[in-house]
Formats: structure tokens, sequence, C-alpha cells
């Protein structure tokens, strides 16, 4: 089974958007939904959810905000939560206080989370990782593995990289667990691309947070339908 994974930032454009969005993706059966918690400085990621972090952050959101919102989520919806920050994320929220049993994973970009802590780290590897640095991340790995295409930022490749079929073959050799790609996947042609050497699903980021943000919620709808009916697709040829 190929799986889609899409991110968005934690309520954003704003409280009632931003569920109304999550009831179509649940009603749209995405299985992972990975959840962008605020921080000021995001350096791996684009204009884009950089403007989707400053506008939460201005909004005033808090620790108690969070709680409250992952609350809802996990008693409302049925997709695997996967929170994604910055050790200033961590820092600032204090997100290894939270209960565990708001969220299934945690994904912290600049910081390396243990598996015995208990929050079921997802690692992120990239294509300048010796086999010996991604080994020892694959110790602290829970969930799946995110394998990010190319080097850059997100929602900044013009065509989609292939640094990381290197890597995805690699990790698929080593780990029983999903192998995600992540970072400039746009159209279907990504998606068979990184499926087709070896990938179990997809992370689509920008793109989709650029759909939400330019056409709405109808053209939304419309790109996870095309998306998510190629992977089952996908999933099913011999």
């Amino acid at each position: 089974m190929k799986d889609l994974v899409l991110y968005m930032t934690i309520g954003y454009p704003d409280e009632n958007t931003f569920f109304r969005m999550l009831d179509m993706l649940d009603e749209e059966k995405v299985p992972v939904l990975e959840l962008g918690i605020p921080v000021g400085n995001p350096f791996v990621d684009g204009d884009l959810i950089r403007q989707s972090h400053k506008k939460v952050l201005d909004s005033g959101i808090g620790q108690k905000k969070i709680i409250r919102w992952l609350q809802r989520i996990r008693r409302d919806y049925k997709f695997c939560i996967i929170l994604m920050t910055y050790k200033e994320g961590m820092e600032r929220f204090c997100l290894s206080e939270l209960d565990k049993n708001l969220y299934d994973g945690i994904l912290c970009v600049d910081e390396v989370i243990r598996a015995d802590t208990g929050m079921r780290p997802v690692q992120i590897y990239n294509e300048t990782m010796t086999e010996v640095q991604m080994l020892s991340l694959l110790a602290e790995n829970k969930n799946f593995a995110y394998v990010m295409s190319g080097n850059g930022k997100t929602g900044s490749f013009s065509c989609l990289p292939d640094g990381y079929k290197r890597t995805v073959h690699f990790l698929k050799k080593n780990t029983n667990l999903p192998v995600y790609v992540g970072f400039g996947i746009k159209t279907l042609k990504d998606v068979n691309a990184v499926c087709s050497h070896g990938a179990d699903g997809v992370i689509i980021g920008s793109h989709f947070m650029r759909i939400m943000s330019e056409k709405g919620y109808l053209e939304c709808k419309k790109y996870i339908n095309i998306i998510n009916n190629y992977l089952q697709k996908t999933a099913l040829q011999p």
C-alpha cells in the first residue's frame, strides 16, 4: 500500500478553516497528517510555510491551545498525527511534556529525539548522509523514515530532484519501517517517480498549502482525491 502524507501548519490560516480542511482529509481517508508546530525561524522551510508559521504565532498560539486542538483532532479524526517542528518549537511549547496519547509521533528537524523518550520519533534522511549516520538514525526511528528528495528548502524545487534514490534504496534494505519521500513533490509524475524507485509513500506540504491558500477547499479536495486514487492503483499493480 502506498500512502499519502499531508503537511499542514496547525491552526492555519485560522481555526475554522483549519478544522474544515481536517474534516476533508478525514473524508478522503488521508492516512497521515504531518502537523507543523510553528517557530520563529523555520529555516528548512520556504516562504509559504514560513508565512504560515508567522501567521499562527501572531495569532497568539500557546501550549494550552495546541493541547486543545490536539485533543479535538484525536477525538474527531482517524488519521495518524505526526508533529513536525524544530528545537525552538520543542522548547517554546514544552512539547516533551505533552500527553503522548495526543499524537502518534514527532519529527524535530534540528535535533534527534531518541526512541527511549516514548515520543515515537520520526527521523529525516538526506543524500549527504553516510550509511553509518543513517543506521544510527534508524536505531532511533519509529512510524516511518522521512527522506528528503534533495537538498533545499520546502517549496523551493522547480522540479523533483533525484538525490533521494540511493537513500531510499539503502533504507529499504535496512528497515521494515515505511519509507516516505518529501520535498518538491507536486504532480502525479513526481508521485510516480518516487514510488517507482521504492518509496512506500509521498509527503506533500508546500504544494498542498499553496492550493489551500490560493484556490481553496474544493481544489484541495480534488487534488487529494487524484493523488490518493493514483496511489491506490499503484498499490494494486503487480
